[in-house]
C-alpha cells in the first residue's frame, strides 16, 4: 500500500524575531491531522488487531491530543511504539519515535526530544528505511531544537539535509521552510548577506505558490536582517508589510513579532508614543496566544519606552514584569545539559565504530597468525584484552571526572543564583516601592541586575581577574546590606604586592562564605556586625580570608548539628577540581573564633600575562 504523507507546520519566534520552522509530521495512510480526536478514538474502540491499522491510529490519536491532554498522547505513541516493534515495522517505529520526540518538544522537554529522534535515526541507518520525506522530518525537527540552542554549526547540517531531501521529492513547502530556517542561522552567525540571499530564495518560492503564512514569516525575517544592518528604513518597510499580512490572515504568531519590531525601531527613532503603542499591541496577542516569552519581550520594550519617557513607576512595573517572565538560567542549564547528551551520542557512536574495527582487526589477525604458535596467539589476544581493559577503564574515569565537573560549574552558578537571594531581593525592590522610596529601590534595582547580569556572564568562565572578582563580591555584599537596613560594616584589604588586574582567580569564590557570615553570623547578632576580607600573596598562592564577628558557628550547630551549608561544599568541590588540573594544594581553613568565624581559602596564583 503506498503512503500518503500529509505535512504540518509550526512556526517558532525567537525574541522578538521570527524563526521559521515546522514539524512535517507525515500523518499515516490519508489521515489528515485535522481529523476529529473523537472520530480517531471511536476507531481504535472498534478496530482491536494489534498490527500497522491500528498503528497509525494511534499515532494519529497521539498527535491530535498533545494540546489536549498531554497524558493520553504519551500512551497512545508508546502503544504505537510496542505494536511496530512486536510486528517488526520498521517504517512504523521510525515514525512513532518522531510523534513521541514532537510531543517531548512540545513540553519543552528538549533532552528527550532529541534522545527520541537520534533514536528514530539510528533505526532509519541500521534497517535501512529508504523514505526521504520521513528522514527530512527528523533532521529537521533536531534543527529546531540545535538552533534554539545557539549550535548552529549541528543546526546548519540538519536543515541542509532536510533541504536536500525537499528538492529530490520536489517537495516546495519544505524547500521555503529549510531555506527560511538556514537564513536565519546565518543571521545569527552575523552574515547577513548570506541570510538575506537565503530569506530571498524563501519567499521567491512563497510567493509562487501564494502562501501568505508563509510570505509574512519571511518578510518579517527580511525586517530582522535589514535591522542587524541598520538600514532601519527598510526593516521597517518590511516589518510593517508583514504585519499588515498577519493581520488580514489573523496569524497572531507572526503579528506579535512584528508589532514588537516596530516598536523597537521606533525606540530607536525616538518615537516613543508610537513605539508604546504597538508594543500595548504586541502584549495584547501575546496575552492571546499565551506566549510566555513573546509577552517578556513586549514587556522590556515597554520598560524601555517609560525609562525614555521618565515615567519611572511604569517603568519598573514593566521591568518587573519582564525579569518575571524570563527564565534565563533554566535556558542555560538545559542548553549545558543538551550538549552533554550530544556528546553521549557521539561517544557511543565512536564506540560502536571502534568495536566494529577491532573485531575486524580480530578477525584479520587470527587468519594471519592461524600457522603460528599458540602460546603467541593467546600472548597476543590476552594483551588485547587487558589493554582494552585498562583503556576502558581509563576513559571511564576520564568520562566521571567531566560530568563532576560539569555538575559542579551547573551547582556554583545555582548557588549565585540562589532562588532565595532573588525572590527577596525583588521584594525588597517592592519593598521600598510600597513605601515610595523610589531612590532607593532603582539603586537596590540597579545593584541586582548588574550583579546578576555580571554572574551570568562569568559562569562559563574558569577564571577572572581579582579586581573583577573584588567588585562583584563588593557589589553583592552592597545588596545584602540594604536588605539588612545597613546592618553590615565590611573593609577590604588588599596586600599592595597584588597586582589586582592580572592576577586570576575563579568567580566568586568567597561569596558562599561571605553569604554565611551574612545569614549565620550578622544576622543573627543583636547590633550591627562586621567582615573584614583581606587578599594576601605568599610563596606562590593567593590568600583570602573572611573573617566577621558573628554569633559563631557554634550557636548554629548547635541547632543543626550535622548540617554544612550547601555553598562551602560546592567551592570545597571546585577547589578540588583546580587541584586536580592544575596540581595545586588548594585548601580552605574554618577556624572558630571567641565571636565569629574566620574563612582561610588558599588558591594558586594565577597571572594573565
Amino acid at each position: 500500500m503506498r503512503n500518503h504523507h500529509n505535512q504540518t507546520m509550526f512556526f517558532k519566534l525567537k525574541s522578538t524575531t521570527l524563526f521559521v520552522v515546522f514539524f512535517f509530521l507525515l500523518c499515516f495512510f490519508g489521515y489528515s491531522q485535522q481529523s476529529k480526536l473523537d472520530s480517531i478514538l471511536s476507531k481504535l474502540k472498534v478496530y482491536k488487531h494489534r498490527d500497522s491499522v491500528r498503528a497509525r491510529l494511534l499515532v494519529n490519536a497521539a498527535w491530535n491530543s498533545i494540546y489536549i491532554n498531554e497524558q493520553d498522547a504519551f500512551i497512545y505513541v508508546n502503544e504505537a511504539i510496542d505494536i511496530t516493534k512486536e510486528i517488526q515495522w520498521n517504517w512504523g517505529l521510525i515514525a512513532s519515535l518522531r510523534q513521541k520526540g514532537v510531543n517531548y518538544y512540545i513540553q519543552r522537554d528538549y533532552l528527550r526530544a532529541v534522545d527520541t529522534w537520534q533514536e528514530a535515526l539510528k533505526v532509519a541507518n541500521t534497517k535501512k528505511v529508504k523514505d526521504k520525506l520521513l528522514i527530512g522530518s527528523i533532521h529537521n525537527n533536531l534543527g529546531n531544537v540545535y538552533a534554539d540552542f545557539n549550535q548552529y554549526t549541528k543546526a546548519l547540517y540538519n536543515y541542509n539535509q532536510c533541504l536536500d531531501i525537499a528538492v529530490q521529492v520536489d517537495d516546495i513547502e519544505n524547500q521555503i521552510n529549510s531555506l527560511s530556517n538556514i537564513g536565519y542561522v546565518y543571521l545569527d552567525l552575523k552574515k547577513v548577506e548570506k541570510s538575506i540571499e537565503y530569506f530571498n530564495k524563501a519567499l521567491l518560492l512563497a510567493e509562487k505558490e501564494k502562501n501568505k503564512r508563509l510570505i509574512a514569516s519571511i518578510i518579517n525575517n527580511l525586517g530582522d536582517a535589514y535591522k542587524y544592518k541598520t538600514d532601519f528604513n527598510k526593516a521597517l518597510y518590511f516589518y510593517e508589510k508583514s504585519a499588515k499580512i498577519a493581520e488580514e490572515i489573523e496569524d497572531k504568531y507572526v503579528g506579535s513579532s512584528a508589532l514588537n519590531s516596530i516598536s523597537e525601531l521606533h525606540i530607536k527613532l525616538g518615537k516613543y508614543d508610537e513605539a508604546q503603542v504597538y508594543s500595548q499591541k504586541a502584549l495584547q496577542l501575546a496575552k492571546e496566544i499565551n506566549t510566555v516569552e513573546w509577552q517578556a519581550n513586549s514587556w522590556k520594550l515597554l520598560s524601555e519606552i517609560f525609562e525614555k519617557k521618565e515615567n519611572n513607576k511604569k517603568a519598573l512595573h514593566a521591568y518587573k514584569n519582564y525579569i518575571n517572565l524570563k527564565d534565563s538560567i533554566q535556558s542555560e542549564e538545559k542548553k549545558v545539559a543538551l550538549t552533554r547528551k550530544e556528546m553521549a551520542f557521539k561517544l557511543e557512536n565512536l564506540e560502536i565504530k571502534a568495536k566494529a574495527e577491532l573485531e575486524k582487526e580480530k578477525i584479520y589477525t587470527n587468519l594471519f597468525l592461524a600457522a603460528t604458535v599458540l602460546m603467541l596467539l593467546g600472548t597476543i589476544v590476552g594483551y588485547i584484552l587487558y589493554k582494552r581493559k585498562r583503556d576502558a577503564i581509563e576513559k571511564r574515569k576520564i568520562a566521571e571526572f567531566k560530568v563532576k565537573v560539569a555538575e559542579t560549574e551547573l551547582k556554583a552558578l545555582r548557588s549565585q543564583m540562589n532562588p532565595h537571594f532573588i525572590f527577596n531581593a525583588m521584594s525588597s525592590i517592592g519593598d521600598y516601592m510600597v513605601k515610595n522610596d523610589l531612590e532607593t529601590a532603582n539603586e537596590y534595582l540597579i545593584k541586582f541586575s548588574k550583579l546578576i547580569r555580571s554572574i551570568l556572564e562569568n559562569s562559563e568562565k574558569k577564571w577572572i581577574s581579582l579586581e573583577e572578582d573584588l567588585e562583584l563580591t563588593k557589589l553583592y555584599i552592597e545588596i545584602e546590606s540594604l536588605r539588612l537596613k545597613d546592618k553590615i560594616f565590611y573593609t577590604f584589604l588588599i596586600d599592595k604586592s597584588i597586582d589586582v588586574e592580572n592576577t586570576m582567580v575563579p568567580p566568586l569564590i568567597l561569596q558562599p562564605f561571605i553569604e554565611n557570615s551574612i545569614w549565620h553570623g550578622i544576622a543573627k547578632k543583636e547590633g550591627k556586625g562586621t567582615i573584614k576580607i583581606s587578599v594576601q600573596k605568599k610563596e606562590g598562592n593567593v590568600i583570602f580570608s573572611v573573617d566577621d564577628d558573628g554569633v559563631g558557628r557554634k550557636n548554629v550547630l548547635n541547632k543543626l548539628p550535622n548540617h554544612t551549608p550547601m555553598g562551602v561544599n560546592i567551592t570545597k568541590n571546585r577547589l578540588a577540581i583546580i587541584n586536580k588540573q592544575e596540581g595545586t594544594k588548594n585548601s580552605v581553613t574554618m577556624i572558630d573564633k571567641e565571636k565569629g568565624v574566620r574563612v582561610e581559602v588558599v588558591l594558586p596564583l594565577e597571572l594573565r600575562f
